[in-house]
């Protein structure tokens, strides 16, 4: 039996809030990578919002929290744009405790050509709509 099958992969809790939205929750492998989390977000979009929602993810950051000197958690944006980034924010967020889920920004935009495609053209370009 391949024992890499019987392991269970490790995953974390997170809150992902697309373009400022409502939080979404759903679980990060702890080995994930800059690409398959973008991925994974796209899909999630899609799966929530609207299966025809051809926006992706263009920027995404973590909210990354500190805590003060009176006790207090604050949270500063962390922009993740490699995996170097995606493990620093596994390690950041493994030093805190874990009573709240890893906090997402995803900001989604749509390509030009896919905002191309939705536009609705005339059936005929002769014709004059009043």
């Amino acid at each position: 039996m391949d024992v890499s099958l019987t392991q269970r992969m490790r995953s974390t809790l997170a809150a992902v809030y697309y373009n400022h939205g409502k939080p979404i929750l759903f679980r990060i492998n702890d080995d994930e990578t800059f690409v398959g989390l973008k991925q994974q977000l796209n899909q999630l979009n899609r799966t929530v919002n609207n299966r025809n929602d051809n926006r992706t993810v263009s920027s995404l950051k973590y909210r990354k929290p500190s805590i003060g000197s009176d006790g207090r958690v604050t949270f500063t944006d962390m922009m993740l744009e490699n995996n170097d980034d995606i493990q620093t924010m596994f390690s950041i967020f493994e030093q805190y405790s874990t009573r709240w889920p890893i906090e997402l920004d995803a900001t989604l935009t749509r390509s030009v050509e896919a905002i191309l495609a939705i536009l609705v053209r005339p059936e005929d370009p002769n014709h004059v709509s009043i």
